[in-house]
């Protein structure tokens, strides 16, 4: 199977980064089952967005779930396109409305397929070209049409060449691409399901050999380049974006590195380049109307959230990265969706993307929470704030900070006025959870009593980059309730029991360095699940892992190459405990 079936994952912190474009809301996509995935996310204008689907628990259902909105996402018209059973979605094209094309290629059989039409919003369906396109040997990939009637579609080659068709009547009738207009395909190449690119009268599609095939006219004649990306077996796809007739890139994701090839000269020749920030690696879309800004989704545990890029795909800002983020879908830089989950039909599963005006009633700091109000030395604070919604206003700084006070400043509209203010994080843009954390040193605050206080707030302005450098508009400017919390000093008695006496039996953690392996030794009183953080002094999670444990001594080898030499702190969390260490890289 060709498409990429994304695992659904637990949540994860957000990260640092600075003026990304507004939050996003979660709208119900009235998929029926939970965990349906968004598979494609076709965009006609700022209402109308049709989306396909795919199974997220990993059953390896074969959906054929589509749903529908008009009105910007508030409201979801959930439907069964009905090809035959065993059949799974290739993509979703919408041209308005009521006009719609799907196409399915058969997963059980694993050839096969066809493209269905819908003219009445979805309420019915006719499939199209029967007899005539796709045969029991076909794999359908990519249908696109560019107004009502002139529409292309694409399969793997069968038997010789690339299975191509054009319409110009809607297709009610579909003319095969001569086999001399097609360049010959590599042995074992093939297409990639919803893999397509289009501006104008041009279009692009990418295969599982790292090449990018190429018409100006609508799907009738074809080159073909390569990339110069050789693409695993085991991944399969690249993928190509083309933001207008000159510029593109085309990139491989595999387990979290981007290898990524752009072009200036509309993939006639390809070069070499290495984005810096996280490109996630889910989808990656250009955004119309703008000269070279790219937004990139990542759904793949260990490496989920969303980017933006206004360089072309050099340099990435992460928007956040505290959700599975699946498809995307742009109509312009104020107006796109991102697909999700569903966990619930009435509630969730495709996000819009979020501008909160200052003296929107829905906006606020957030509930701050502590896991533990007070932190021995060389312990590590976390402080939690969920429910945050940050307001947005173009060309100012906007985001979400934490300030730490020697006193309470609940609810200031003007918190850096206050007195006693001893510090605050860097700007972010945060998900509706975000999680700070300090290692207790002594460094930068000494023992004593502070309050941590979450901001959010937009029409800042000044050049950071943490939120005591910039000037606060007390109009646009939200603060949360403060959170008292105690650091002791080395020594403090109130730390004296030791490590496992704080966690009785029932869990301890010991770890020790060979090369580039951390070997963690895990007591647990009770069989299951824990969770392994390794945080770096400054208090940045670097790693997490889930790891099954039985009940005694276990032990858990964790990849530590990427790790600089230095000191940090490896904590291991059971739901009820916490037990915490020191580690020294060399």
């Amino acid at each position: 199977m060709k498409k990429q079936l994304l695992a659904v994952a637990v949540s994860c912190l957000s990260v640092f980064g600075v003026q990304a474009q507004g939050t996003w809301v979660p709208q119900a996509t009235g998929f029926p089952n939970t965990s349906t995935g968004v598979f494609n996310i076709s965009v006609c204008d700022a209402n109308t967005v049709w989306i396909s689907s795919y199974d997220g628990a990993g059953t390896a259902a074969n959906l054929r779930d589509f749903s529908v909105t008009i009105d910007g996402g508030s409201t979801w018209i959930p439907g069964v396109v009905p090809a035959p059973a065993g059949h799974a979605w290739s993509m979703i094209h919408g041209l308005d409305a009521t006009t719609a094309w799907a196409i399915f290629y058969n997963a059980t059989a694993g050839t096969g397929g066809g493209i269905w039409k819908t003219t009445d919003g979805g309420v019915t369906w006719n499939q199209q070209g029967v007899g005539t396109i796709f045969n029991a040997s076909s794999f359908p990939n990519v249908v696109h049409f560019w107004n009502a009637n002139d529409g292309f579609t694409m399969g793997d080659p069968n038997p010789t060449e690339f299975e191509l068709y054009t319409t110009v009547d809607g297709g009610t009738t579909w003319t095969p691409v001569p086999a001399a207009n097609i360049p010959n395909p590599l042995s074992g190449e093939y297409g990639i399901t919803n893999h397509c690119t289009v501006v104008g009268n041009t279009i692009w599609f990418d295969t599982n050999k790292g090449r990018v095939y190429k018409s100006t006219d609508k799907g009738l004649t074809w080159t073909v380049s390569s990339t110069g990306i050789t693409v695993p077996a085991t991944i399969g796809a690249i993928d190509c974006i083309f933001w207008d007739a000159n510029n593109g890139l085309a990139r491989l994701y595999d387990a979290g590195v981007n290898t990524v090839a752009m072009s200036s000269d509309g993939g006639a020749t390809w070069t070499a380049m290495t984005p810096t920030g996280n490109m996630f690696g889910s989808d990656i879309k250009p955004v119309p109307g703008t000269a070279s800004r790219l937004v990139s989704t990542g759904a793949l545990t260990g490496f989920i959230g969303s980017s933006y890029s206004d360089d072309g795909g050099m340099t990435w800002v992460d928007i956040e990265t505290a959700a599975q983020r699946t498809a995307l879908g742009v109509w312009d830089a104020a107006t796109m969706w991102s697909g999700g989950f569903t966990t619930s039909p009435s509630s969730d599963g495709i996000f819009k993307l979020a501008n909160i005006a200052c003296g929107d009633p829905s906006i606020t700091a957030g509930v701050g929470t502590f896991d533990d109000a007070t932190v021995c030395f060389n312990d590590t604070m976390i402080f939690t704030t969920s429910g945050i919604v940050f307001p947005y206003a173009s060309g100012t700084v906007y985001g979400f900070a934490v300030l730490v006070s020697s006193g309470d400043i609940s609810g200031s509209t003007d918190p850096l006025a206050q007195p006693g203010i001893l510090g605050g994080t860097g700007v972010i843009v945060p998900g509706s959870t975000q999680t700070t954390s300090l290692i207790n040193t002594g460094t930068p605050f000494a023992a004593g009593v502070y309050y941590l206080t979450p901001v959010v707030f937009a029409n800042a302005s000044g050049t950071g980059p943490v939120i005591t450098a910039y000037t606060l508009d007390p109009a646009c400017t939200y603060t949360g309730t403060s959170q008292m919390v105690t650091l002791y000093a080395a020594g403090d008695p109130a730390c004296a029991v030791g490590l496992p006496e704080l966690n009785g039996a029932s869990l301890s953690v010991s770890v020790s360095q060979m090369g580039s392996v951390l070997n963690l030794n895990i007591g647990s009183a009770n069989a299951g699940q824990v969770t392994a953080e390794v945080y770096d002094v400054t208090g940045r999670m670097i790693a997490s892992e889930l790891v099954s444990v039985s009940t005694g001594m276990n032990s858990h080898k964790m990849d530590a190459s990427t790790f600089s030499a230095g000191t940090y702190v490896v904590r291991v969390l059971d739901g009820s405990n916490v037990a915490t260490t020191k580690l020294v890289k060399f």
